[in-house]
């Protein structure tokens, strides 16, 4: 249910993440910080806008990263 605080910071080489979990409420602080700019974050589908809202609160997150 939750992504901890600065999980995959500084994985460069990180490029894709597959969450198969419908049920995580939280991303912590610096989670996605320092992982590839190209990342795709792989989410079921029927909650997709539900967490690119979770992943882009100070996680780390940027613009260019995918959330399919």
């Amino acid at each position: 249910t939750t992504i901890g605080k600065n999980a995959f910071y500084g994985d460069k080489k990180l490029k894709k993440i597959v969450i198969k979990t419908k049920k995580l409420k939280k991303v912590g602080k610096n989670a996605l910080k320092g992982i590839s700019k190209t990342a795709q974050i792989q989410v079921p589908k029927s909650k997709r806008s539900k967490y690119k809202k979770l992943f882009k609160k100070s996680t780390g997150y940027v613009s260019t990263m995918k959330v399919k």
